[in-house]
C-alpha cells in the first residue's frame, strides 16, 4: 500500500512538473448514483439542479431529487464521484489530497429530512461497490481492475416505497482552465445508471446574484432546448466563433437566473460552463483560435469581476478610456456621450439598464484602479 501510494506522488508530481506552465483539470460536480445494486428499482421523478457563481472563484451547487422506489424499502449506498487532480497548487500538501479533494468543500446530504454521514473513500473501494459504473467510454473515470483513482463520496440511504427526497450542497473552487479564466464541469451521466436510465424532469438553474457573468455553456447534451432568464436580465447565442458553434451557447447575464427545463431527459455526457476570459495572454489566444477558428477577439470582448481577470494587449489595456468606463457597462449604465455609447452597444455582452444609477459600492479593488486610472498589469510590475 505505501509503495502505492509513493508511485502515486511521484507520478502526480511529474505531473506538476510537465504542465508547469500550463493549468489542468481540478475538480468536477456529478450527479449521485447507486454504487453497489445489480438491480435497480429506484428511478429519478426529478432534479433540480442550481449552479451559483459568484465572484470569489467558487461556484455553489444544490441539488435537489425526487426519487421514486418501485419496490419494497431498500437499503443502498449511494456515491458522487470527483475528478482526482492531478495538477495542483503548490500549497496543497499531496499527503492531504487523500483525506479528500482539496476543491470540495462542504458536502452535505439531508434525505426525506435527516442528515446523512458520508464518507470519502480515495484508491480503495469500499466493500460490495460495483466499479462498472463508474467507467466512461472516453476515460475522465479510471478503474484499473482494483484501485479506484477518483474521490469517492458515499452516504447509506434508506429508500422508502414510493417518493423520496435528497438534497445535498457543496462548493468548488473555480480555477483556470486551458483557455478559460474559470471553469465548472459537471457530469451528468452518473444519473442515467438509476431504473429507466432517464430523470422524469430535470432542470438546470445557472444563477449570478449581485454580479454579471459572461460566459459559454456547452450544451451538445442539452438536447438543443435554450434558456429563459426567470430573474434579473441576460441573452444567448450560438458562439459564432467556435468551430461547432451549435454544441455550445454564450450567455451574458446580470443578477439573473438562466433556465433550462427537459423532461424524460436522458443524460449521456458532461456539462460544460466557462468564462469567456481568457486565462491565456490574449496575443497567444488570438493566433491559436485565428489558426483553428479564424476569429479575432477585439478590445472589451470579454471582461469578468473575477479579480485574477487581466485586460491585455489588444483587449482593453491601451484603451483607458474604456478601461475606466467598463465597470459601469458591465452594471448596464446607458452612455451619454456618443463614442462611448458607440463602443459599448458593439460589445455583445452589453445589456443596458434605464434604471442604473451610477455606484461605487460593488466595485471591485481592481475595478476602482480602471476608474482611478492606477490599474498595472502583471507584466508592468
Amino acid at each position: 500500500m505505501k509503495e502505492k501510494c509513493l508511485f502515486l506522488i511521484i507520478s502526480l508530481l511529474t505531473s506538476i512538473m510537465t504542465y508547469a506552465n500550463d493549468y489542468g483539470v481540478y475538480v468536477n460536480g456529478s450527479s449521485l448514483e447507486p454504487a453497489e445494486a445489480d438491480d435497480v428499482n429506484i428511478e429519478v421523478k426529478e432534479e433540480i439542479l442550481t449552479i451559483r457563481l459568484g465572484d470569489d472563484d467558487k461556484a455553489y451547487v444544490d441539488v435537489d431529487y425526487t426519487f421514486y422506489n418501485h419496490g419494497e424499502k431498500t437499503d443502498m449506498l449511494v456515491a458522487f464521484v470527483a475528478n482526482f487532480p492531478y495538477n495542483v497548487e503548490p500549497a496543497i500538501d499531496y499527503i492531504d489530497l487523500f483525506d479528500g479533494s482539496p476543491y470540495i468543500h462542504d458536502f452535505t446530504v439531508e434525505m426525506n429530512g435527516d442528515s446523512l454521514p458520508v464518507k470519502t473513500f480515495v484508491k480503495d473501494l469500499p466493500q460490495n461497490f460495483k466499479p462498472e459504473l463508474l467507467v466512461k467510454d472516453y476515460g475522465d473515470f479510471i478503474y484499473n481492475g482494483k484501485d479506484l483513482w477518483q474521490y469517492l463520496y458515499t452516504f447509506p440511504a434508506i429508500f422508502v416505497k414510493g417518493e423520496n427526497k435528497i438534497h445535498h450542497t457543496y462548493s468548488y473552487d473555480l480555477l483556470p482552465s486551458n483557455f478559460s479564466l474559470w471553469n465548472l464541469e459537471y457530469e451528468l451521466s452518473p444519473a442515467s445508471h438509476w431504473k429507466g436510465g432517464k430523470i422524469g424532469k430535470f432542470t438546470l438553474r445557472v444563477e449570478c446574484p449581485n454580479t454579471a457573468k459572461h460566459f459559454r455553456v456547452n450544451c451538445e447534451d442539452l438536447n438543443g432546448t435554450y434558456p429563459i432568464f426567470t430573474k434579473g436580465v441576460g441573452k444567448y447565442k450560438h458562439n459564432t466563433w467556435y468551430c461547432e458553434p451549435e454544441k455550445s451557447l454564450t450567455i451574458s447575464m446580470r443578477d439573473a437566473v438562466a433556465q433550462w427545463t427537459m423532461y424524460n431527459y436522458s443524460p449521456k455526457k458532461r456539462l460544460d460552463i466557462y468564462a469567456v476570459a481568457s486565462a491565456y495572454n490574449l496575443d497567444i489566444y488570438n493566433d491559436f483560435m485565428t489558426a483553428d477558428c479564424h476569429i479575432n477577439v477585439p478590445y472589451g470582448y470579454t471582461y469578468d469581476r473575477n479579480p485574477r481577470f487581466e485586460p491585455i494587449d489588444g483587449n482593453l489595456e491601451g484603451q483607458p478610456k474604456i478601461l475606466r468606463n467598463i465597470p459601469y457597462a458591465h452594471r448596464g449604465y446607458i452612455f451619454k456621450t456618443k463614442n462611448m455609447k458607440k463602443v459599448f452597444e458593439k460589445l455583445w455582452w452589453y445589456i443596458p439598464d434605464s434604471t442604473y444609477v451610477p455606484d461605487m459600492s460593488d466595485f471591485t479593488k481592481k475595478e476602482i484602479e480602471f476608474i482611478n486610472g492606477t490599474y498595472k498589469s502583471k507584466k508592468e510590475e
